[in-house]
């Protein structure tokens, strides 16, 4: 696999969370009764998939290594305000859930930020994609970045626990669109 397309991959997964979040969100605001316990999975998800892990790729890896070819920088530019944006609505979520779980009713608010990220996420791939599907077609990078970049997001795995922390993580979406609630 090249990185880019490891990317996209990731996007697949990023996107299925941001489903989950949307049903969780609406759920909430029909009064659904969803255990505190998969929202915080939810909001860890954000914070250490979608976050330091394969924003991390990007941020840390990829973006720097496009910035030059081309005039990608705008683009870059645009994404990296996307993920801090991404990170203040994933903040917020995490804040008001704190709340709940310390009994304040912050059930709307953990609901509204359930919501505004699931938008972000499907916004935000989307315009990704475009972006990685222009690399791959235009073929701006060569078997040996490829081979560099995917040694890069080695260690963006490593940040996050290792390769058996992610596959947990992917675990757990896969467990959050079985649970009862999602099915509904």
């Amino acid at each position: 696999m090249n990185a880019t397309k490891d990317l996209q991959q990731d996007h697949l997964l990023v996107k299925r969370l941001g489903k989950i979040a949307k049903k969780c969100s609406d759920a909430l605001y029909s009064n659904v009764v969803i255990p505190i316990e998969d929202i915080k999975i939810i909001s860890m998800l954000i914070q250490e998939f979608v976050d330091k892990f394969h924003h991390g790729k990007e941020e840390k890896a990829y973006f720097p290594h496009m910035n030059d070819k081309d005039d990608y920088s705008e683009d870059i530019r645009k994404f990296l305000i996307e993920h801090e944006l991404g990170r203040r609505i994933a903040s917020m979520l995490t804040q008001n859930l704190k709340a709940w779980d310390s009994g304040f009713d912050s059930r709307e608010p953990v609901a509204r930020f359930l919501n505004a990220y699931s938008v972000f996420i499907s916004a935000h791939t989307g315009k990704e994609d475009v972006f990685f599907d222009l690399v791959e077609e235009k073929g701006k990078l060569s078997e040996e970045e490829h081979s560099l970049l995917m040694k890069h997001y080695k260690v963006c795995s490593s940040d996050v626990g290792g390769k058996v922390r992610v596959e947990q993580m992917i675990k757990l979406i896969g467990y959050l669109e079985e649970r009862e609630w999602m099915r509904k």
